[in-house]
């Protein structure tokens, strides 16, 4: 297989992943990893393998061997991200992105940051965000359009 059929499949692979098609990104990215197996294709594989086995701590585990051989590249960041948010981590999620984005800007990490909203900072910062007087002042709050 020539470079540039195996650059076209990892663009394939990577697409199908990006747009759901899970299945089809395993087969493309698995020929892929035949010939070359870069990190790249290897967080992308660990992606597929936690959305479409459900093979989660298997993944985290690939995604970050992965970091730790690129670790300014900013993508795996990305795809940690959404493992960890697949296994109902959102903290360690959250984090990760902001680490990737401390690498490089990533419009992808920008983008799975929106998706999950940024909250507003607590109405009394001595006090935990989750205290009661906290949480009723911040209520109190938006009723009123103070935040």
């Amino acid at each position: 297989m020539s470079p540039d059929q195996i650059d076209e499949l990892l663009h394939k692979g990577i697409e199908a992943a990006e747009k759901g098609y899970i299945h089809s990104a395993q087969v493309f990215l698995g020929q892929v990893a035949e010939q070359r197996k870069t990190p790249e294709v290897s967080s992308y594989l660990a992606y597929c393998l936690a959305k479409g086995q459900g093979r989660i701590h298997a993944a985290a585990k690939m995604c970050r061997e992965s970091l730790k051989r690129e670790p300014n590249n900013s993508l795996h960041y990305l795809i940690l991200g959404r493992i960890l948010l697949m296994s109902g981590n959102k903290g360690k999620a959250i984090d990760t992105f902001r680490q990737g984005l401390r690498t490089s800007p990533n419009p992808k990490i920008i983008n799975e940051l929106k998706k999950l909203g940024l909250r507003k900072p607590a109405v009394l910062k001595a006090l935990k965000r989750n205290h009661v007087v906290n949480r009723a002042l911040g209520r109190a709050f938006n009723l009123l359009g103070l935040r």
